[in-house]
């Protein structure tokens, strides 16, 4: 059996040239000439698959396999699909990526919207020493093919769901060692709890953590002698902890010998890491929603933003979470300069930044969840198509309620006119995954859809990346945001109420669809032979936030700057 390694640097490479797509033929030669014998293209794609099921352990993914096939079959339906029938290599990126941060509140490296862990030139030459030759001689060929399936999809995200919990097992066995015990050790209860909080606060604490380790278990028990300091909120997060411990505990016993003393392996504690992981990004996001709260509280009405300086006030009266200085709310994303002289701070766009991300893994971040994910999933099940009448789109949405928005309700002439504008640019339709459709939903629903940006004019970096890249803070220092509130005070309340009418409503013309239609092929004979590649596109999507996991696992081993972390949620 072929180990992890061979699927991680086979997801690697075979998308190493993917978004050029190009025929498998070159595969199926090396496939072919590979076995002692000859293999049809049925063949081929058993082998493929069946390989990635062996390897990654079949409970890895069967066991998932239902479940995620139902969370992904409302939005699988409406997506655009190739002329195949279905998902092509950036859709697919795009459902997972909603797909995870759905599920549990991962935010999987490589699959973020910003896409800037896309440019990876060699992926193959970060494990070369990892690999036999023959499967670097079989990662690097250019491959392409019909699209996945919504099982294909389903595969593809359990398997990185076995990934991560790989990954929670090498973590688990390290604060198991940091207390003195094996993987081979039984725990009692109370020992169970001692290293799932060791195990947790690391975990939490990110790269701060990743920079004591370098001191061996000493950096596990530091860790957890400063995760008060690092994390404020640990204290409700431990609460949490102990819940999630004892729920699990008492479906646990019905399986053991109640007259036997309580005594847990490492693998039922695995279980409980696993999902530790798994809920706290749904738990964490209570944080996210009271950090919305209190900015809201300082915002223009109707409008998702806040003035720059009431940010800023809001910072120096105490309230020390408001304080990026203006340089990183612009990288962010976060800062909205329409009116140079009055900028804003975009709620949602801040709300879901980087700076309020916890870096807990080399796969994924915890964030907070796109609050707009629930609506537009709502718009997708409904329509169970990629675009939809704009009459249509304008009733759904009448009747579509959010935490600061009622329903129903007659929406404005100012958004039913933009509807109708974006449907008149895509042949009578909107498309529902458009960047033009996104900036709609921002209007309509302003405290919860981020306003979209076009691509390549921010580009989020982590407070880390930040300081590394630019040598400045990301905090304003109070001399800076006074200034700011000084400026700004005459302006405060002299524009009045604003005009609701088109020419008013910030927007950007720009549309940016998910997808492009492009020619996949020929179906002439040789395109037979693509239905022996559909498995490997369905390799090839895993490959870009593979390639990003990679990169992230070898920068976390970097020096941790001496700036105050961020660490609210």
């Amino acid at each position: 059996m072929v180990s992890k390694t061979f699927v991680v640097v086979l997801v690697l490479g075979i998308c190493s040239s993917l978004p050029e797509l190009c025929h498998a033929n070159a595969f199926l030669r090396k496939v072919n000439a590979a076995a002692s014998g000859s293999m049809n293209k049925t063949d081929v794609q058993a082998s493929l698959l069946s390989e990635i099921i062996s390897t990654m352990g079949s409970a890895a993914t069967e066991g998932r396999l239902p479940q995620i096939e139902d969370a992904l079959r409302p939005m699988y339906i409406a997506l655009p699909k190739n002329e195949y029938g279905n998902l092509g290599h950036v859709t697919v990126r795009y459902a997972l990526h909603r797909l995870f941060v759905k599920r549990h509140g991962w935010f999987i490296k490589g699959l973020e919207p910003a896409g800037a862990l896309w440019n990876s030139s060699s992926p193959t030459e970060i494990l070369t020493d990892r690999v036999p030759a023959y499967v670097q001689d079989l990662v690097e060929q250019r491959l392409g093919g019909h699209g996945l399936s919504l099982h294909e999809v389903a595969v593809l995200a359990s398997t990185l769901e076995h990934l991560v919990h790989d990954e929670t097992k090498e973590h688990l066995d390290r604060a198991f060692k940091a207390h003195g015990w094996s993987s081979s050790s039984r725990l009692s209860s109370h020992q169970v709890t001692d290293v799932l909080e060791t195990y947790f606060a690391v975990y939490v604490a990110g790269d701060f953590a990743a920079e004591l380790h370098n001191d061996g278990p000493d950096g596990y028990h530091l860790t957890r002698e400063m995760i008060h300091e690092i994390y404020p909120d640990w204290g409700n997060t431990q609460k949490w902890l102990h819940g999630v411990q004892r729920d699990f505990t008492r479906e646990e016993v019905g399986h053991m010998d109640p007259s036997a003393p309580q005594q847990f392996d490492f693998e039922i504690i695995t279980r409980i890491a696993d999902k530790l992981g798994e809920g706290f990004g749904q738990f964490q996001d209570k944080e996210c929603q009271q950090l919305k709260v209190d900015l809201m509280a300082h915002s223009e009405k109707d409008t998702g933003r806040v003035r720059l300086s009431n940010f800023y006030k809001a910072a120096l009266g105490g309230q020390w979470q408001f304080a990026e200085s203006i340089g990183y709310l612009r990288q962010l994303g976060a800062l909205d300069e329409s009116d140079s002289k009055d900028p804003s701070v975009v709620v949602t766009n801040y709300i879901s930044a980087l700076s309020n991300c916890i870096a807990s893994s080399a796969f994924y971040s915890v964030c907070c969840i796109d609050a707009c994910e629930d609506l537009v999933g709502h718009l997708e099940g409904k329509l169970a198509a990629p675009q939809a009448e704009p009459a249509r789109l304008a009733a759904l949405v009448a009747d579509l309620s959010s935490t600061t928005v009622p329903a129903p309700r007659t929406l404005s002439a100012a958004l039913l006119q933009r509807l109708d504008e974006i449907a008149a640019s895509n042949g009578g339709a909107v498309p529902l995954h458009g960047r033009l459709f996104a900036q709609w939903m921002h209007h309509a629903f302003p405290n919860e859809c981020p306003f979209p940006h076009m691509s390549s004019t921010t580009s989020p970096l982590t407070q880390v990346e930040w300081k590394n890249t630019t040598g400045e803070a990301t905090t304003a220092t109070r001399q800076e945001m006074q200034l700011v509130v000084n400026s700004l005070a005459s302006r405060a309340e002299d524009d009045g109420e604003k005009t609701e009418d088109v020419s008013t409503i910030p927007w950007a013309e720009e549309e940016e669809l998910l997808v492009i239609r492009s020619t996949f092929g020929s179906s002439s004979s040789d395109g037979t032979w693509w239905a022996a590649g559909r498995n490997i596109v369905f390799i090839a999507a895993f490959s870009a936030m593979v390639t990003a996991m990679v990169r992230s696992t070898k920068a976390s081993g970097k020096a941790m700057i001496a700036e105050s972390h961020k660490m609210y949620v």
